[in-house]
């Protein structure tokens, strides 16, 4: 499988691979009844000068391995910019959603490719749930999924972090949704 590159949203690149710090990176603690868990939530990979910009595969490769792990487990809320009309919010990378219509993948792997792909040695799952940016609600079936992806990923043992573009609105949702609250032990 031939795996496509995007241009770069910053020219200068680094000859070594550093690890970037998820934005808005936070862990949170939820109530299980064997006794309390932990999930992640965070942003997605973007150029931070601007959001809206194409992101290259190093910015993505460097975000992937600054993800708390290991046997890391991302559920996307990747979706749609503004509703069904808008674009998918991974238009932006050179992956694409398994969920994206057949005009917009245009030959591009889906992100679980993309991953093993590239990251086959972190063993990184996705499971995806999308919704739409700049909206205040996720359906309430689309919590209950996630809700239980959550629980069933945090079983196996997996290392979770619900994405969304900016790591506070749909991700709030989920949170609140769940009952977590911050946990303030320190890092993520």
């Amino acid at each position: 499988m031939s795996i496509p590159v995007l241009p770069s949203c910053n020219p200068r690149s680094t000859l070594t691979m550093k690890t970037l710090k998820p934005h808005n990176l936070r862990r949170w603690n939820v109530d299980i009844p064997t006794g309390t868990a932990h999930f992640f939530t965070c942003g997605r990979p973007r150029c931070q000068e601007d959001p809206e910009a194409l992101v290259s595969d190093e910015l993505v490769h460097r975000w992937v391995l600054g993800l708390p792990g290991p046997n890391t487990a991302i559920i996307s809320l990747l979706g749609r910019k503004e509703r069904c009309q808008g674009k998918s919010e991974f238009s932006y990378y050179s992956f694409c959603s398994e969920f994206d219509k057949p005009s917009e993948r245009d030959g591009r792997p889906t992100f679980q490719e993309w991953l093993n792909w590239h990251h086959k040695d972190l063993d990184v799952l996705v499971r995806e749930h999308p919704t739409f940016d700049y909206v205040d609600t996720i359906p309430h079936k689309t919590l209950e999924a996630v809700k239980a992806d959550i629980l069933q990923l945090i079983s196996m043992d997996r290392r979770v972090i619900v994405v969304d573009s900016g790591g506070v609105g749909r991700t709030g949702l989920v949170r609140c949704y769940m009952g977590a609250k911050e946990d303030s032990c320190g890092k993520p």
